[in-house]
């Protein structure tokens, strides 16, 4: 296939942080992609296991953005925002975790030629399933219960209110109407977050069942093992809840995250049950503390994006 206009240039960007196998697997399956119009930015948090000398002989032609710190993701993912925005020639930006692996040749193609549908059309994300093949959440409002396999039954176009953003596509016009992610959210959902901000600017959220790939993460969504994960996760899903949502969601998820102080599930995508309980007594006074830290920071802070300095995080450009 040779390049022409009909293929925009797609920038993908994948956060890495001593990502060792997983993100080989990741950028080796990349490599099967057709859409004959893409370039690879790897942005690095301050690895350290010498994972991107391996990347570069996987992936030679890739670009890469060396940060002196693990920042985190959305940090991660701005630093590429603020060079991207400066290349006139990219038209599309792809935020892929490093965990994704690709097993469709045209899961770009699939999904860029829908975006090129309508100028409204803002972000697009697809279908991602576990490596034994259930379904993950597919969109905000169509939630399977990670236990159902994929059997084609979700194999449609349609538009939605959020995607999530372990393979997230968004087209630059988007960024930059309304900036780019917002630093608060650590554990997410910055994703779900970036989405809502983009329907509100008048854009429209596609989720394309056609295109398929491999999650094989998403078990940190609620993880409970860490109790400053849980001050991350409990300050993010509280600021996204107040932005966005209703009284009663806002009730809900304060609720819920002040369960989570004494109980959690030990894998969040399975029910609760006596096997899939964890109890945290001792550490309880602590997370109660972090979820007043949470609650109190989320209501000062919801209203404003947070976006850090590039240029601070840079230790050097290849």
């Amino acid at each position: 296939m040779k390049k022409n206009k009909k293929f925009p240039l797609v920038s993908i960007v994948i956060v890495n942080w001593n990502g060792g196998e997983m993100i080989e697997k990741c950028i080796s399956s990349l490599k099967m992609t057709d859409y004959p119009n893409y370039k690879l930015i790897v942005v690095d948090n301050g690895s350290t296991d010498n994972s991107i000398s391996k990347l570069k002989k996987i992936f030679p032609k890739m670009d890469v953005i060396m940060l002196n710190d693990n920042y985190g993701c959305s940090p991660g993912r701005n630093v590429a925002f603020h060079q991207l925005m400066k290349n006139k020639e990219i038209k599309y930006i792809c935020l892929m975790d490093s965990d994704i692996i690709t097993i469709q040749k045209n899961w770009l193609t699939l999904q860029i030629k829908e975006l090129e549908k309508d100028k409204t059309y803002g972000i697009s994300g697809g279908k991602l399933v576990f490596p034994d093949d259930r379904l993950q959440v597919l969109v905000r409002k169509d939630r399977t219960n990670f236990e159902e396999k994929d059997k084609e039954q979700y194999n449609f176009v349609k538009e939605t209110e959020a995607v999530w953003g372990a393979c997230m596509i968004i087209k630059k016009s988007v960024v930059k109407k309304i900036g780019f992610l917002d630093e608060h959210f650590f554990y997410g959902p910055d994703d779900v977050d970036f989405c809502f901000r983009a329907k509100k600017a008048g854009f429209k959220v596609i989720y394309n069942g056609l295109a398929k790939s491999i999650h094989i993460g998403s078990y940190s969504g609620l993880s409970p093992r860490k109790d400053m994960v849980y001050l991350n996760q409990s300050y993010g899903m509280i600021v996204y809840v107040f932005r966005h949502l209703k009284f009663y969601d806002k009730i809900e998820i304060i609720v819920r995250e002040f369960i989570r102080t004494l109980v959690t599930r030990r894998d969040p995508f399975s029910s609760f049950s006596v096997k899939n309980t964890i109890w945290h007594f001792k550490s309880f006074p602590k997370r109660l503390i972090y979820f007043f830290i949470s609650l109190i920071k989320a209501i000062k802070n919801y209203n404003n994006i947070k976006v850090t300095d590039a240029k601070s995080k840079l230790l050097v450009k290849k």
